[in-house]
């Protein structure tokens, strides 16, 4: 963690290691908030209002009242880029539900805080090697808000490490592919784009990608049923902090040759090619 950042907590500005929230926030007593994390490219924060739009659906979603306008939000989050020297940088927005008397319903108002940390340049090499993948069977509550409620993704990112993986794709009862524990998944089955487009969290980059892929590949918005797997030619993952990352593995499976295929590669220079333009 970065020492030296400087996050907002509650309305005062704290370095990581100063920063804190009532243990009696239903957020550490239950769960019960709401986040958003995005990404800045040279200081400019990625499609804000697009992720802003979601913290609000999230919130809205579990019944969680957000105090605070996106006026007000806009500014927290360009003072915090302000005030640290990050040239590209994750950005957590996190709303608590607020502290509770009785240990579950919340009696005061909800906090906000927003941390930031540093990010890397682009690994383009970590693209050319792709991801190895591993399915489970855990499923998410609410998965179309972005709740801190994280225990199934917990167990199974932890289980992907165990296993050697780099992450864990959410299979349903009906046995359909989802998404991963914190980024969306894409197939491409020969030169048509497949994506689930329920039962997931509706990823920002995951809207980017499929902007740029329209009126190039066809598009498929369906459950992806993970016996189709082996028919596949590529995949991928794609994220906030990923951007669009090639999957070659899925448990035993070798997806298509095994390396990240052209039209993955055609698409992430396309997201290269947007970002460096500043179009977002």
């Amino acid at each position: 963690m970065e020492q030296q950042a400087i996050w907002y907590v509650g309305g005062r500005w704290v370095h990581p290691h100063e920063a804190c929230i009532p243990l009696t926030d239903v957020a550490v007593l239950r769960g019960y908030s709401v986040f958003e994390s995005l990404r800045t490219y040279d200081r400019r924060p990625f499609r804000l209002e697009d992720h802003l739009d979601r913290l609000y659906r999230s919130a809205e979603l579990i019944d969680l009242a957000i105090p605070y306008t996106r006026a007000e939000m806009r500014a927290v989050l360009e003072e915090t880029i302000r005030r640290n020297p990050f040239r590209h940088a994750s950005l957590r927005i996190l709303v608590t539900g607020g502290v509770s008397e009785d240990g579950i319903l919340p009696s005061g108002e909800p906090l906000l805080a927003v941390l930031i940390t540093p990010l890397p340049e682009r690994d383009l090499e970590a693209f050319k090697r792709g991801l190895r993948l591993i399915t489970c069977r855990l499923q998410r509550e609410a998965p179309e808000a972005k709740t801190t409620s994280y225990i199934a993704a917990v167990r199974a990112f932890k289980e992907a490490v165990r296993r050697g993986a780099a992450d864990a794709l959410f299979v349903n009862e009906r046995g359909e592919v989802l998404e991963g524990t914190r980024s969306n998944f894409f197939v491409f089955r020969g030169e048509t784009l497949v994506t689930p487009r329920e039962g997931i969290l509706p990823g920002v980059t995951r809207a980017v990608v499929l902007e740029l892929a329209r009126g190039r590949f066809p598009i498929e918005e369906r459950p992806l049923a993970l016996s189709e797997l082996p028919t596949v030619d590529e995949a991928f993952l794609t994220a906030s902090s990923k951007e669009i990352m090639p999957v070659v593995q899925i448990d035993d499976l070798v997806i298509g040759s095994g390396r990240p295929g052209p039209r993955t590669w055609e698409l992430e220079q396309r997201f290269i090619t947007l970002v460096e333009q500043g179009r977002f």
